[in-house]
């Protein structure tokens, strides 16, 4: 039973059928809202699909198991991926077996582009954290993909869902304007049938002061960003006049500025100075805010993996005796304990996260061992007391960190102190160290919610829609500029009952500018959204004026097939996206190909056809369900079989670059994760035949590094940024040129901002612009 408050039914009921942008604060049932508008147009058009689209796997999957567990048709979701192939993602888009759809924007956008779904089928699309759909965000495309004009389909209804669209009128629009919004429907905690629902959140700062060393080295990069940044302006790069009224912002648009007038063949040497000029810039920028914000263990790893860098920039960046010095501070200081920390482990103390923690904490004043379970204390500072047992408190505490190198200092940090805790981040693969895959991801959120440590630790991930647990208390180790991250932050405490929020600070730093800018931007969102008085569009959509309501029957029919599914439990992507078939549909079997052997046609003939005897006594057929997509995964594999071994080949040369001449020995790739290890043998014939790989007696797999099969020029490639699709890159220190992902053919893990990477390859101009294709690199 769907339990749902007042407020919720009334912001629904304003919601049917207009274009809605929904904005209520987090914890207030965002996804109720439109779990409820879901129903209506499920239940009223039994033909319809849904399309919920989140920008995360873990959040999709979110939505993915809310639904399940609170309606009837669970057997018609189904959660997509990546991992399976388009040839099986169409015939489940397609299939009229199969209505609510969850997934995320980038596999969606692909899709739409290469035509695998039917937009006509879509009654409603929702879009969660509906702020990111500006410039261009996947959301974006969608979109307009719906909505356009030139085709004959009727666009679905769209539902946009946030907390915190944007403090500006301009950035609201954009949203509006980006998702065909026609009207916004807006909910304060202030308002008086939200009011009840609202728990006290205490918001805290704490500025502390940074230590002696800390200010010096802020002395230090201040010098030389005024330096830097006043000979952009004293040759005119920049407008602003006074240096402290330059931003990144203002950086990052000289950059682009600069970089659009380049031109490899008639080098403007002034340009070149400038790029030169405000690319250190940023690295300033960035080494003062690590030590004003984080610490000096933070700028101690940057400075430290930086110096591997060989391009010119860091080269003239070491140079600097400035630099020089600073490097020599950090040494000096390199066991010296960061304010910040301490005061986290006092508040953690002060909180009282164990019964008994602070009496004897500050009666003793030392380090006390606590383990994670009951504990027993014998003897502190040589203090003889009876053996006592102390149960844990289970209360809550989420620490927010910019950047993950900070997580492993506070993990570490707390843990060394006996503080049981764990760090949650991203998939991503960041300075070396992999990501958390979802399942490890989902499996510490069901660790932390079920008590088993007290103390989570996150990056930005968690700020943004996931169901982590209700927490005691929220700290931030530093402020955050965006008014959107704040309140995502904050929303994490609060739910139901009292939440507190601290946010630690240094003084006179950028910690304080950031704080005030996301204060300020906060209280101009709050004014914007109540005084809301926005000329918004009306455009043609579907038609919802009669309804073709699923029967009572058919309605009987679902129950009864519901209540004989097993309770849904917490699961991931890989074991919780079951698939049934309902009532009558027509055939989607188009995309099996002549080549899939009789099982595969069998499993889709399944999905696609559905089952028109309803009310058969063949439990066999009436209670087909995929259990998971493993049975997809199989069919992708058989019908992709070619991507497949693609994929492996650039696996095994990404681990040939890492091992050089020394080589593999052939039982290491036992470690692919592949379920048919005959695509790994594949994998190598390919190589061995393309001549990129030899395999020697003792069953060594040495790359072979001759090129001369290879039409094209050795460079050495610079990645400068990394965007959507593709990549600017820095070509013999020379040229700019765009690096787009289909010109790419060498190893992912090489292409990351910062590396510098040698390839074969060729240069060639597209629309006036100078683009890379890398056929190898070495």
């Amino acid at each position: 039973m769907l339990n749902y408050r007042q407020y919720q039914q009334d912001i629904v009921t304003k919601l049917l059928y207009n274009n809605s942008l929904v904005v209520i604060p987090t914890s207030l049932g965002k996804t109720i809202i439109a779990l409820l508008v879901c129903i209506d147009i499920l239940f009223n058009w039994k033909y319809s699909k849904v399309l919920i689209l989140a920008p995360t796997r873990p959040l999709v999957m979110q939505h993915f198991n809310m639904f399940r567990s609170h309606t009837v048709l669970s057997e018609q979701c189904v959660a997509l991926t990546g991992n399976v192939s388009p040839e099986i993602r169409e015939t489940i888009w397609r299939s009229h077996s199969i209505r609510i759809f969850f997934a995320t924007p980038e596999l969606v956008n692909n899709d739409l582009r290469n035509n695998l779904i039917k937009k006509e089928d879509f009654y409603l699309l929702v879009f969660d954290e509906a702020q990111r759909t500006v410039k261009d965000y996947s959301y974006t495309h969608i979109a307009k993909q719906f909505y356009d004009a030139a085709t004959s389909v009727e666009p679905p209804l769209i539902l946009g869902l946030s907390a915190s669209p944007g403090f500006t009128e301009e950035k609201v629009r954009e949203v509006c304007s980006n998702l065909f919004i026609e009207q916004i429907i807006a909910k304060t905690e202030d308002d008086a049938d939200v009011l009840p629902y609202v728990y006290n959140t205490s918001i805290e700062y704490c500025h502390l002061k940074m230590t002696d060393s800390d200010v010096e080295i802020s002395r230090l990069l201040k010098s030389m960003i005024s330096d830097y940044i006043g000979w952009l302006i004293k040759n005119k790069f920049l407008k602003k006049k006074q240096i402290e009224n330059v931003y990144k912002k203002d950086l990052l648009e000289l950059r682009d500025s600069i970089i659009s007038h380049l031109d490899p063949k008639n080098p403007n040497f002034l340009l070149i100075a400038g790029l030169k000029y405000q690319s250190i810039s940023m690295i300033l920028y960035y080494c003062r805010d690590l030590i004003e914000s984080q610490g000096d263990f933070a700028l101690r790893k940057f400075l430290n993996s930086s110096k591997l860098n060989e391009s010119k920039t860091y080269a003239e960046f070491f140079a600097d005796n400035r630099i020089k010095e600073i490097v020599q501070i950090l040494n000096i200081h390199i066991n010296k304990s960061s304010p910040k920390l301490e005061k986290l482990l006092s508040i953690i103390a002060e909180f009282g996260l164990l019964e008994k923690y602070q009496e004897f904490n500050l009666k003793h004043n030392s380090k006390t061992n606590f383990t994670q379970k009951n504990l027993k204390l014998e003897s502190i500072n040589g203090n003889s007391f009876e053996k006592q047992t102390f149960k844990p408190i289970q209360k809550k505490i989420l620490i927010f960190s910019q950047y993950r190198n900070t997580l492993e200092e506070i993990t570490e940090f707390l843990n060394m102190h006996n503080i049981s805790c764990k760090g949650f981040f991203g998939q991503s693969k960041k300075n070396g160290q992999k990501g958390l895959d979802q399942d490890k991801q989902l499996s510490i959120l069901e660790d932390f919610r079920n008590g088993k440590f007290q103390v989570l630790v996150a990056t930005s991930v968690a700020e943004e829609g996931l169901n982590i647990p209700n927490v005691d208390l929220v700290i931030f180790y530093e402020p955050v500029p965006s008014e959107i991250r704040f309140i995502q932050r904050k929303g994490r405490t609060g739910r139901f009952s009292n939440g507190r929020v601290i946010i630690l600070s240094y003084e006179d730093s950028i910690d304080i500018k950031y704080l005030d800018s996301s204060k300020r931007k906060l209280s101009k969102m709050k004014a914007l959204l109540q005084n809301a008085n926005f000329s918004l569009t009306t455009f043609d959509k579907r038609d919802f004026g009669q309804c073709d309501r699923i029967s009572e029957s058919e309605l009987d029919h679902i129950r009864k097939r519901h209540s004989r599914i097993p309770k849904l439990t917490n699961q991931s992507v890989d074991e919780g996206t079951h698939v049934i078939a309902n009532v009558s549909s027509n055939p989607v079997i188009e995309s099996i190909t002549s080549s899939s052997n009789r099982n595969i046609k069998h499993l889709l003939k399944k999905l696609s056809y559905g089952y028109t005897r309803a009310n058969s006594s063949n439990d066999k057929d009436s209670n087909f369900i995929s259990d998971s997509l493993e049975d997809l995964f199989e069919v992708s594999l058989n019908l992709d079989r070619k991507k497949i071994t693609g994929r492996i080949q650039r696996q095994i040369m990404e681990l040939l670059s890492q091992v050089g001449r020394s080589g593999l020995q052939v039982s290491q790739l036992d470690e692919i994760n592949v379920k048919d290890k005959s695509i790994v043998a594949d994998a190598i014939n390919n190589l061995k035949k393309s001549k990129r790989i030899t395999i020697s007696e003792d069953d060594v797999i040495i790359p072979i590094e001759s090129k001369k099969f290879l039409s094209g020029n050795k460079y050495s490639v610079f990645v400068e940024k990394i965007m959507t699709g593709k990549a600017l890159v820095r070509v013999n220190e020379k040229w700019y040129a765009l690096l787009d992902h289909s010109d790419y053919f060498g190893p992912r893990a090489l292409l990351k901002k910062g590396n510098t990477i040698t390839i074969i390859g060729e240069l060639y101009r597209n629309s006036g612009k100078l683009h890379l294709l890398v056929k190898r690199t070495l």
